[in-house]
């Protein structure tokens, strides 16, 4: 019995001095996981706040940045870029900074073909995690996040112009596709809620051609019911062989209150040569 005594005094002292290890470890900010800390990890924390930008989801992208840039990154206008890559990652000595250079190709009017700028970022570990900063004491630092959206050749639509309340709200009138590619096709989704007090009807979809394709079937919406209007966008009725900025539009008539209301995607073709990118939004370059 002694013995047995004994054994559960020291099973109870190593318990509890786990405890206190962990509680020790948590009380100073945390392990740091150097799963979390290194190049791969700042890779995918790149990635993810370049995904958000691209489908101008500025709530998701405020979670890579740091507290206190968080102020410029709320001030500065913001749009969303057609498609991104990582072109390369160095860490600090220290291992506490580092810089991503994001490729952006961005449409001019001096070239057919877009142009592919370089846009340096800059990122600081806080507690093991990555998080994008701005460089003091620069307040534009933010506007090498963002490109104007390029307006390729298309057929005018009608503008947005309500004649009647808000029918149908949607969280984005935005959707990024990235890069696509010959025979590719990929969809554009937009969610949306309809916010009156009767059903509202889908009456009316302008795309400006056979590129862009309707596949929601549904047409009519009860209220406070909440949706999504998929469009499948297919390149080759485009019939391009260069690389192209798209920024195609959409109009939407709903009755009864006869609102027009304007979407726009946005994407990157590319020639067939090029490889698709493995994780669908970017692409890392050789």
């Amino acid at each position: 019995m002694n013995m047995k005594a004994a054994k559960k005094r020291v099973d109870s002292i190593l318990l509890t001095a786990g405890f206190c290890t962990l509680f020790c470890l948590f009380a100073a900010g945390g392990p740091v996981m150097g799963s979390s800390s290194g190049e791969e990890a700042l890779r995918t924390r790149a990635e993810k706040l370049y995904g958000a930008i691209q489908q101008g989801d500025w709530a998701e992208a405020e979670k890579y940045i740091t507290k206190e840039s968080k102020q410029i990154f709320r001030s500065q206008p913001k749009r969303p870029v057609l498609a991104y890559r990582i072109g390369s990652i160095k860490v600090d000595a220290g291992g506490e900074k580092a810089s991503v250079v994001i490729q952006i190709p961005v449409r001019t009017a001096f070239a057919a073909q877009p142009v592919i700028t370089s846009q340096p970022t800059y990122w600081r570990l806080v507690h093991g995690v990555w998080y994008l900063e701005f460089p003091k004491p620069d307040p534009h630092a933010m506007d090498s996040l963002f490109n104007p959206p390029a307006h390729p050749q298309t057929p005018a639509l009608p503008p947005p112009s309500p004649r009647g309340p808000l029918e149908l709200k949607f969280q984005s009138t935005w959707a990024g596709l990235g890069y696509i590619h010959q025979g590719e096709v990929k969809v554009a989704r937009f969610p949306f809620t309809n916010v009156s007090q009767h059903v509202v009807r889908l009456v009316e979809v302008q795309t400006g051609g056979d590129y862009l394709r309707l596949k929601t079937q549904q047409k009519e919406f009860k209220p406070g019911e909440a949706e999504v209007l998929e469009f499948e966008l297919d390149p080759s009725v485009l019939g391009m062989n260069t690389e192209q900025a798209l920024s195609l539009a959409v109009a939407l008539k709903t009755d009864p209150g006869g609102v027009y209301t304007r979407l726009t995607i946005g994407a990157v073709f590319e020639p067939a040569a090029a490889a698709p990118a493995p994780s669908g939004a970017s692409r890392q370059s050789p």
